[in-house]
């Protein structure tokens, strides 16, 4: 479940949306009814609307033309000069007419929206990388490269039995690059996607850790129902005693047992993930069936930027 604060905002400015369609149309409505004739074509259509809905039930035929109604109606419109369309809201979304939902499930507007939110959260000051833009001749082996590239990329855009990534190597190799790629991608095909520091992370897991009332699980929502998580740079961060390592397997275990995917950056080696973290942490990491280990091997990238 994504933080309350986090979909509330997005839902409030959904619903502003809607107002603000329906609050024109409505508008447009009240200056045609001002004429006499439209006001009592608006009126008969209504009436009409209704008798052909019970005259449909028993049977019976229906009394009453509602094209002819409306095709009068709008000629009087069309003498007012308003359009017959500006009567009707035009909602900035389609698909749920401005609702944040269609059938019970989140609509794609509402997701963006609460990935604008998230994204506002995660620190990061800038758009988000494109794999379309990437140059791999800044790499030692680009061709070696561009297949983890192209791995990620399909990883993104298809299901996948592997519901974590560990990306590693040395600060400077483009991890960080990558993950804002996948996460583009992501966006754009409509998932909520949480981007988060492992610094970031601790601090969540610390409030998480001393909060004792109904707030207690805000501090850690977004962590767990965002479909996709990104946390950049593990290992980073300092190791608090009952927090860190407890917080980071709750995390993680919560997420595999809901199959949601974790995205993991870091300067480790596995040898130094275990040493940290434990066997625990350790174990789901590496688990072969359901995490995918890349390493990517390559000079600093920002030192060939700056040349």
């Amino acid at each position: 479940m994504i933080n309350k604060d986090t979909l509330n905002s997005a839902l409030l400015e959904i619903k502003r949306r809607n107002k603000e369609a329906n609050n024109l149309a409505y508008a447009f409505l009240q200056k045609a009814l001002q004429n006499e004739e439209f006001r009592n074509l608006y009126a008969l259509e209504k009436q009409a609307e209704i008798e052909n809905a019970k005259s449909e039930v028993y049977g019976e035929e229906k009394k009453y033309n509602i094209k002819e109604i409306e095709d009068k109606k709008n000629a009087v419109l069309k003498k007012l000069k308003i359009n017959k369309n500006a009567l009707i809201p035009h909602y900035t979304c389609t698909k749920c007419n401005d609702t944040g939902y269609v059938n019970g499930k989140m609509c794609s507007c509402l997701k963006s929206l609460i990935n604008e939110e998230l994204f506002k959260q995660s620190g990061l000051t800038h758009n988000l990388q494109n794999f379309n833009c990437s140059n791999f001749n800044l790499f030692n082996k680009p061709e070696k490269i561009q297949q983890i590239y192209s791995t990620m990329q399909k990883w993104c855009e298809k299901d996948s039995k592997y519901s974590i990534i560990i990306l590693s190597g040395k600060t400077g190799v483009g991890k960080t690059y990558l993950m804002e790629c996948m996460a583009n991608n992501l966006i754009s095909n409509q998932n909520i996607v949480c981007w988060t520091s492992a610094f970031n992370l601790n601090q969540s897991l610390l409030k998480f850790h001393t909060t004792f009332d109904g707030a207690r699980l805000s501090h850690i929502s977004n962590l767990l129902g965002a479909d996709y998580l990104f946390i950049d740079d593990l290992g980073t961060e300092p190791i608090l005693k009952n927090v860190t390592v407890e917080g980071i397997y709750n995390v993680i275990s919560d997420r595999l047992e809901n199959n949601k995917k974790t995205i993991i950056s870091t300067n480790l080696s596995l040898d130094e993930i275990e040493n940290i973290y434990g066997e625990r942490i350790f174990s789901r990491l590496v688990n072969k069936e359901k995490a995918l280990c890349i390493n990517i091997e390559n000079s600093d990238l920002r030192l060939k930027i700056k040349k």
